[in-house]
């Protein structure tokens, strides 16, 4: 059997047998795969190929990209006839799987999906150039580089499987003349590197929210468009033209690191490699589809075609006049052909584009023009509002799987806008739930508006009698919208009788009133505190007390002297210890919530997103380590940068065996740890020290929903910084001290005196 090899290869290097051994679903290539599970319920990944100089070109590349620090699998070992491996187990989830739900909408893909793709673009120019060396290239099969041979067998590829198979009728001498000079402006590109060749969603698996990268045993030495080209007008994806410039421009951004080339002089060569990329693609469609009749080929050569329609439009094949005659004459089918049945294309339809638009529904922006937003509370028992705008969209929200306060006599007088009513649903939480998803739906939404330039979008809330549920949430939008999004909102509590206009600011950012009355704060004093043993083996470390006070009193008296009224508390170890101090505090005279980890310690970036849903309204977050004494001014820190972006970081320049770093705008790029020498993310010019001291904008929750519950908040501000405004702040006077250790606390005393 070819899973011996395997079981073999295993038990050299394990020094015993796997406990299973699970085949994996097949992915179109001449290898199998294979989940191999120890006892310890570690996994491998067995691979058994057919093609031994294809494994051992896998293999050596990945030694080699290893050594680079490169994002790929490890490997760990090779049979002596290189007919299989073992390797590094990434999971199941490929980016493929990750953008589906975009994918299958025709290319509506949402801002998770798109910061994975930036991610992705981002790393391309990293194995481009670190493994573009001759060590690497020895190792590539079957050939070194991309020469004259290979790009002729590519376009015969086309020729033969694609142009043969339509039946059409072309003169294969006068293309051929095209065919060489399109070979010698191909090859005659300047910019090389490695060209991974397959770069390609399927071949990107995602592991704890990062890309890693496969399937590159075809590499070779090449131009880098290829790639680019290859990922971007991959045509089942359905990326918009919007989409591949901000992907092109993500890409370009990290290319800087290695050469630059302005953008006009790369979206003109880009071009012609997007013309090859295509014309490849319908090779393999042809082989595939029309002489294999395999369906999911068929049903692909519209998109492929589509592309290739694209390119004629800018004039990519004005330099090859007989390929252009010839692609002119290409068709696609009116409607796709049901399985089994023979391809029979029809006309390709090339119409020039004259300037005109047709008129969208929900109407367009004109110069100076604002969205409209109109927001309504009613009763399902009077009927759902009507659009009185006729663009007919927007969404209308059930409340009424929350609890009701109607049910009970002391609230049926009021409504959602009544204190009473506010605390009672606050207090019991369903609504802040409910209401979470909603923002991040009505977020994603009202920023396409904008961006398309649409004029009018409404938002309904029903409940059973329109008082209380249906007015808390539409208010709730109303004030979170307005604080996000330069809009204009017309509030309508529709069986109130209330309307009520919020014009649109200057400004998209949340603003902070002057009596930091929307203030919230989250201290994170969940930790173990293990460096304060024996201490905290009987109490939290957030109850450890420095000059007479324990450390999360220190910081409560400190948020409220600076104005925040609300704050966030996360327990695990010793919870009951923190929930029953502040009780018997009267939780200092503020709103004070608990955030329960008690089930799981979920590090900062898990704590963030498990507590989202108790911050009321949706005004930045101050975020604190409880074990930091420092002598920052929070009121004045929490003003100055709640409203410039997205997270903000305050840092100082102070040693460290970890840093952030930032370009000269501050900007964070990337992490590194000087003492291993890992680098996350880009190189910086400047390297700081966080505080533990950080704003997060609650418009960020939505890019965590697809991070696992526990994870470094560090770590997803590197990934978000790729389409967020995630920043540094540096204060040169910072004085700080981490409560870390148990001969700390001396230090710490004095410290607390000082400052106070």
């Amino acid at each position: 059997m070819e899973t011996q090899k395997l079981i073999q290869l295993y038990r050299s290097l394990e020094g015993c047998e796997p406990v299973s051994v699970q085949r994996l679903p097949g992915a179109g290539s001449n290898r199998q795969y294979y989940r191999l599970t120890g006892k310890d319920g570690k996994t491998l990944i067995g691979c058994v190929g057919t093609s031994a100089e294809e494994n051992q070109a896998f293999f050596n590349l990945s030694l080699c990209f290893a050594a680079r620090h490169l994002p790929v699998p490890a490997v760990y070992d090779i049979s002596d006839d290189h007919t299989c491996y073992l390797m590094e187990d990434l999971g199941d989830r490929s980016l493929f799987d990750f953008i589906r739900h975009g994918r299958e909408k025709g290319g509506a893909y949402d801002e998770t999906e798109e910061l994975m793709l930036q991610l992705v673009m981002r790393d391309l120019p990293q194995f481009q150039f670190e493994a573009a060396s001759d060590d690497v290239y020895q190792q590539c099969y079957p050939v070194a580089a991309m020469d004259d041979q290979s790009v002729q067998f590519d376009l015969n590829y086309f020729k033969y499987c694609y142009l043969k198979l339509t039946g059409l009728e072309f003169n294969e001498i006068r293309l051929e003349a095209d065919f060489q000079q399109f070979k010698h402006d191909l090859l005659a590109v300047e910019e090389q590197g490695f060209m991974y060749r397959d770069f390609q969603a399927r071949n990107v698996m995602l592991k704890e929210g990062r890309p890693y990268y496969i399937d590159y045993q075809g590499g070779r030495r090449g131009p880098i468009y290829y790639d680019v080209a290859s990922f971007l007008w991959q045509a089942s994806a359905h990326y918009s033209d919007e989409l591949r410039n901000r992907l092109i421009d993500a890409y370009l951004s990290s290319l800087e690191a290695y050469i630059h080339i302005d953008r006009e002089t790369f979206m003109q060569r880009l071009r012609l490699f997007v013309l090859f990329r295509t014309l490849q693609v319908l090779g393999a469609y042809g082989f595939r589809g029309l002489w294999e009749k395999k369906q999911h080929f068929i049903d692909s050569i519209p998109a492929a075609l589509e592309n290739l329609r694209a390119c004629l439009a800018q004039g990519t094949c004005d330099a090859y006049p007989y390929l252009k005659e010839t692609i002119l004459k290409l068709q696609t089918p009116s409607q796709p052909p049901r399985k089994g049945e023979e391809f029979i294309p029809s006309q390709l339809n090339i119409q020039p584009n004259n300037g005109v638009t047709t008129p969208s529904p929900c109407g367009r922006v004109g110069e100076g023009s604002v969205l409209t937003i109109t927001i309504y509370s009613f009763s399902y028992k009077k009927g759902i509002p009507a659009d009185e705008s006729g663009n007919g969209g927007g969404y209308v929200f059930d409340c009424r799987s929350t609890n009701n306060p109607g049910r009970y006599e002391q609230y049926k007088q009021l409504t959602g806008l009544d204190k009473p009513v506010i605390d009672f649903l606050e207090q019991d939480g369903e609504i802040l739930t409910f209401l979470q998803s909603v923002y991040r739906l009505a977020d994603f939404h009202v920023q396409r508006y904008l961006d398309r330039g649409f004029t009018h979008l409404q938002f309904a809330f029903g409940c059973t009698g329109g008082q209380h549920r249906s007015v808390y949430s539409a208010q709730h939008l109303a004030e979170h919208l307005h604080a996000r999004f330069p809009v204009n909102i017309q509030l309508i509590h529709r069986e109130q009788g209330i309307t009520q206009n919020f014009t649109s600011p200057s400004s998209h950012q949340g603003r902070v009133g002057e009596s930091m009355g929307e203030a919230s704060a989250f201290i994170l004093a969940a930790g173990l505190g293990t460096r304060l043993r024996p201490l905290t083996d009987t109490m939290p470390k957030a109850l450890v007390p420095v000059a007479g006070k324990p450390l999360l009193q220190h910081q409560i008296e400190r948020l409220r002297a600076a104005g925040f009224q609300h704050i966030v508390v996360n327990v695990h170890h010793f919870a009951d210890q923190i929930i029953d101090f502040l009780r018997a505090h009267q939780n200092f005279g503020l709103d004070i919530r608990i955030s329960d980890e008690r089930d799981q310690l979920l590090e900062t970036g898990g704590a963030i997103k498990r507590a989202l849903p108790l911050f009321p309204g949706n005004a930045p977050i101050l975020v604190h380590n409880v074990d930091i004494l420092h002598n920052l001014d929070l009121a004045a820190f929490y003003r100055q940068h709640a409203n410039e972006a997205d997270a903000t970081l305050l840092v100082s320049q102070r040693s460290t065996s970890r840093y952030l770093l930032t370009d000269n705008t501050n900007r964070l790029l990337g992490w590194r740890n000087v003492k291993t020498g890992e680098v996350k993310g880009k190189e910086g010019e400047q390297p700081y020290a966080f505080s533990g001291i950080h704003i997060f904008s609650p418009s960020l929750g939505s890019l965590m929903e697809n991070w696992q519950d526990r994870f470094s908040v560090i770590d997803f501000y590197l990934q978000a910084t790729v389409i967020r405004n995630i920043r540094l702040a540096p204060k040169a006077d910072l004085r700080l001290l981490d409560v870390g250790k148990v001969d700390s606390l001396q230090q710490a005393e004095e410290f607390s005196n000082m400052l106070s």
